[in-house]
């Protein structure tokens, strides 16, 4: 979307046309076996990876077989989509009692216990955190693939990263968390395991949840984590890595919290 506004510049009396790109937003009604399960804020780009993503992240799903089909429908209020899952995971579904408000990317608001919200994860297996040599080399790649934050800027992306810490594939999306589950849709639909992601967001509890649930090894953020993230990738052996913005990266993992 496009927004034309006015711009006064002391060199030039005249005001002037600029045109700027805004972040589109929609909310998305997501139902499952034509059964009402959540609405979700987001953007509307990359929908059939957010929709595995975040299944997958909910546990709704274990994989990207377990989706039959997914179909996608405009409507004035915003999109609809229905979700056919196998019958194994329609019967365990309906043993969670959960409901989500039309919040951006606010992933454990209204869950029914708290239980819910910290559910037990596996154990990562060992792995050595990721080295970064050239990180000027790292930023540039980010710019590179973010297409629609130079368009606007109000958005997050999620990286994959191979082990020379090169970007082979971005997801963006104005919520934190939809950007994390739509680049782990896209490797559950793409078969590819990836030990290596990079979020711009600030990092929560929950992304190391998700990171964890999709056997995640490095996670690699460009914010500050929260205590409770720290916890719990040193807890269950991910290796938590902050960039910041001047200083050298920060490691959290069992070996080291810092580096």
């Amino acid at each position: 979307m496009t927004l034309l506004t006015r711009q006064n510049l002391k060199s030039n009396p005249a005001p002037i046309m600029k045109i700027n790109h805004l972040v589109d937003e929609v909310a998305a009604a997501i139902s499952i076996n034509s059964i009402n399960y959540a609405v979700v804020m987001l953007t509307p780009d990359d929908l059939e990876d957010f929709v595995v993503g975040f299944l997958f992240s909910q546990s709704v799903i274990k994989n990207n077989h377990d989706i039959h089909d997914i179909k996608v429908e405009n409507t004035n209020l915003g999109l609809l989509i229905n979700v056919d899952i196998a019958n194994r995971c329609s019967s365990q579904l309906k043993q969670q009692k959960r409901q989500y408000p039309a919040a951006a990317g606010c992933g454990i608001c209204g869950l029914e216990a708290l239980e819910q919200a910290f559910p037990k994860l596996n154990q990562l297996a060992p792995s050595e955190a990721l080295e970064f040599t050239d990180l000027v080399a790292l930023r540039r790649q980010i710019q590179t693939f973010q297409v629609k934050a130079k368009q606007s800027g109000a958005i997050h992306a999620a990286f994959n990263l191979d082990e020379q810490t090169n970007i082979t594939a971005c997801r963006e999306d104005i919520g934190r968390h939809n950007a994390l589950d739509k680049l782990i849709g896209h490797n559950l639909r793409s078969n590819q395991q990836i030990k290596s992601v990079l979020v711009t967001s600030r990092c929560s509890s929950e992304l190391i949840q998700k990171a964890i649930l999709a056997k995640i090894n490095n996670l690699v953020s460009l914010a500050s984590p929260s205590q409770l993230a720290v916890n719990m990738a040193i807890e269950h052996g991910l290796n938590l890595i902050h960039i910041p913005k001047v200083d050298a990266p920060i490691y959290y993992c069992r070996t080291t919290l810092s580096q």
